[in-house]
């Protein structure tokens, strides 16, 4: 069966990632930033990763072994921030930069062997399209729409250096959902999200890696 690996599975869409490839079948490694939030599934093997802390990558790694994952989410993240030129909480936007980006580089060198081995060879960076330098048309929000940009242009650099390998890297919009860092009013729900995104996945070629995509699969601009 194939396997995936899933970071911030503590709520919201890494939560809804776990359950629903488990219910599909798949193997399931979901990471916590605490293991207390750990899903009460059988299905699902769970590890402590903070994505700050590169010694649990190690450990994390150590845990998974040589063990092919065919698929790897970063996922983890966290939400918009609102301060404005002369009022901007620097330690946050610093975070944000560490989590949303380095976070995520991080979680691709450490199990890139790993997907290299598997059968589907698929990396899937959860970014957002407020990193997108050609929409951004009202400003603000300096922290996150820079983790987002530089996310997507390590997701880019990631599908050239990999394609050799055969390893295709998606960059995916989840949309407006509702989840801690999303809004009450958003349209959509986790579950909604993952599953439009799951197929959207499923039916990308490894021609198409590097793409920058909504979760309906909408090529959207950089």
């Amino acid at each position: 069966m194939p396997s995936v690996l899933i970071t911030g599975c503590d709520s919201g869409l890494g939560r809804a990632f776990a359950q629903q490839y488990a219910q599909a079948g798949w193997t399931v490694w979901a990471t916590y930033r605490d293991l207390a939030n750990a899903i009460a599934d059988d299905r699902i093997v769970h590890l402590a990763l903070d994505v700050t802390t590169f010694e649990q990558f190690d450990a994390a790694r150590a845990r998974v072994g040589a063990l092919p994952i065919d698929l790897l989410i970063s996922n983890a993240g966290i939400g918009l921030d609102v301060g404005q030129l002369g009022a901007l909480q620097f330690d946050y936007v610093q975070r944000m930069l560490s989590v949303n980006l380095v976070g995520a580089l991080k979680l691709v060198e450490t199990f890139v062997d790993n997907v290299a081995a598997s059968q589907v060879r698929r990396i899937v960076l959860v970014t957002s399209r407020m990193g997108s330098i050609e929409s951004n048309l009202s400003g603000g929000h300096y922290g996150y729409r820079a983790s987002k940009a530089g996310l997507n242009a390590v997701g880019r650099s990631l599908a050239i250096d990999l394609y050799r390998q055969g390893i295709a890297v998606t960059m995916i919009h989840p949309g407006w959902v509702n989840t801690q860092g999303g809004a009450r009013q958003a349209p959509l729900s986790a579950d909604d999200s993952v599953a439009a995104m799951r197929g959207t996945v499923a039916r990308m070629g490894n021609h198409e890696t590097g793409n920058f995509v909504s979760y309906d699969g909408r090529t959207l601009p950089w």
